[in-house]
C-alpha cells in the first residue's frame, strides 16, 4: 500500500474551515475543523508569525461556529489578526424562496443574476442539514447534497426572478424530468451552483413551465450537471389537482389490495365421486 504524500502548509494560499462532521477531510494540511482551530487557538499555536491570517470557509460551519471561533480569538487578543470571511453565510436564501421550513436545511445563498438567464449561489451546507444527518462516508460530500442544492436553486430562480411578486411563496412546483450527472467527487470546500433558464413560458395564467441547466462547480470543474422541467402552479390550482390525484391513488391502491387478497383466497378442494 503506498501512502499518499501530505501537502505543507506551504503550498496552500487559504486556510480552509469545515465544520467537525468532516474531520476526516480536515487531515490534509490546510484544512481544520471548528474545533481544531479554536484548540490551537487556546493552545497559542495559531496564527504563527505576525501577519494577518486570511481563513476560507469550507462547507459545515455555521455562523454559530464563526462566532464561536471569533470569541475565542477574542479572548487571546487575536480578533484582527484573522480575517473570517462569512458573507456567504449571511446570504443564505430565505425561506419564501428555498421551500424549507429550517434555515440550516437550505442550501444556497440568493441567487445572483450573472448573465442573461443566468445565475449563481454559493453552496452553503450546514452540519444539520437533513441530508447530512445519517450519511457520511469517506471526505467526499453525499451527491443528494448536489441534487438537493439543484433542486432549490431552480426553485429560487423561478421565484425570485420569474414568477409575479404575487406569486412568491405561494406556488407549487411540479417536477417533469429532473437529470443528473456526476463528474467528480465534492468535497466539503466552497463550491457555487449556477443555473441557465433554457425557457420558459406561460401556457396558461395559473401556471409557468420551465426547462434550467444547473451545474455544481468546485476548483473551477464541474461536480455535477442536472438538467430540469418543471411547472409553478398557482397553489389553490394545484392542491385541486393533487386532491383528485391523490383520491385517485387512494382508490387504486385500495383495489389492488382487494384483487392481491382475492387471489391469495385457498381454492375449495375438488369433490370426490365414487
Amino acid at each position: 500500500m503506498h501512502e499518499v504524500p501530505r501537502l505543507t502548509d506551504a503550498d496552500f494560499d487559504a486556510l480552509f474551515l469545515v465544520g467537525d462532521v468532516f474531520a476526516e477531510f480536515a487531515h490534509h494540511d490546510g484544512v481544520l475543523t471548528v474545533s481544531q482551530l479554536a484548540r490551537e487557538v487556546r493552545n497559542g499555536t495559531f496564527p504563527g508569525g505576525a501577519g494577518e491570517v486570511r481563513v476560507t470557509l469550507g462547507q459545515g460551519v455555521s455562523a454559530f461556529d464563526v462566532q464561536y471561533v471569533r470569541d475565542t480569538l477574542d479572548r487571546r487578543g487575536l480578533a484582527d489578526r484573522v480575517v473570517i470571511d462569512d458573507r456567504a453565510l449571511h446570504a443564505r436564501a430565505g425561506r419564501e424562496i428555498a421551500h424549507k421550513h429550517r434555515a440550516e436545511n437550505v442550501l444556497i445563498s440568493r441567487p445572483r443574476p450573472t448573465g442573461p438567464g443566468r445565475f449563481e449561489s454559493d453552496l452553503l451546507v450546514d452540519a444539520g442539514n437533513e441530508v447530512m444527518s445519517d450519511h457520511l462516508t469517506g471526505q467526499h460530500m453525499q451527491g443528494m447534497l448536489a441534487m438537493e442544492a439543484g433542486r432549490q436553486m431552480f426553485i429560487a430562480v423561478a421565484e425570485q426572478h420569474y414568477l409575479p411578486r404575487e406569486a412568491i411563496g405561494s406556488s407549487y412546483f411540479v417536477i417533469d424530468t429532473f437529470a443528473t450527472r456526476y463528474r467528480n467527487f465534492l468535497f466539503p470546500l466552497p463550491a457555487t451552483v449556477r443555473c441557465h433558464v433554457v425557457s420558459h413560458r406561460s401556457p396558461h395564467r395559473t401556471r409557468m413551465a420551465f426547462h434550467c441547466e444547473l451545474a455544481v462547480l468546485q476548483g473551477g470543474s464541474q461536480t455535477a450537471e442536472m438538467e430540469v422541467r418543471f411547472t409553478a402552479f398557482d397553489t389553490q390550482v394545484s392542491h385541486a389537482k393533487e386532491t383528485r390525484a391523490a383520491r385517485r391513488s387512494l382508490q387504486d391502491t385500495a383495489a389492488a389490495m382487494a384483487a392481491a387478497q382475492e387471489e391469495q383466497q385457498p381454492t375449495p378442494a375438488a369433490v370426490r365421486t365414487a
